[in-house]
């Protein structure tokens, strides 16, 4: 195993994914990436459409900026718990796609989540997220409880 990816929303249940995910890289002397997708956070596109240019601006800043809050904190706890070649990682768009697309690009060797995420609607059973890169990932995934 060259390359652990492990996806970070912020939720309790990312932070045990990196948690096991650090462990699993540094076992293997494997590259972490932890990504942060920023997607729709649940809002309906039209919402987006509606929002003016400098709305837009303000608020593609406010994703960026929490984002990398995200990221920095996974980044501490994978450190905390032993991992030592650690990438980040920010892209926009659908979470589920976006991940598989990125373990395509570097390429790693799995994908870890959380069972469920920060999403709106984040007490249904198993995440969205998690139940797509079940289905469509090429690679493994591992689902963290």
């Amino acid at each position: 195993m060259k390359c652990v990816l492990v996806a970070t929303d912020g939720s309790e249940g990312a932070d045990r994914a990196v948690d096991y995910a650090a462990k699993l890289a540094k076992d293997n002397a494997a590259e972490l990436m932890i990504v942060n997708v920023i997607g729709g956070y649940g809002l309906p596109d039209q919402v987006f459409r509606a929002f003016t240019e400098g709305q837009h601006v303000w608020l593609d800043e406010l994703l960026r900026s929490l984002s990398a809050e995200m990221l920095t904190h996974a980044r501490d706890r994978a450190r905390v718990a032993g991992a030592t070649m650690i990438q980040l990682e920010s892209r926009h768009g659908e979470v589920a796609q976006t991940l598989i697309d990125i373990a395509q690009q570097k390429p790693a060797d799995i994908i870890i989540v959380g069972k469920r995420g920060a999403g709106r609607i984040a007490g249904l059973l198993l995440g969205s997220v998690s139940q797509k890169l079940v289905s469509l990932s090429p690679v493994p995934v591992t689902i963290v409880p």
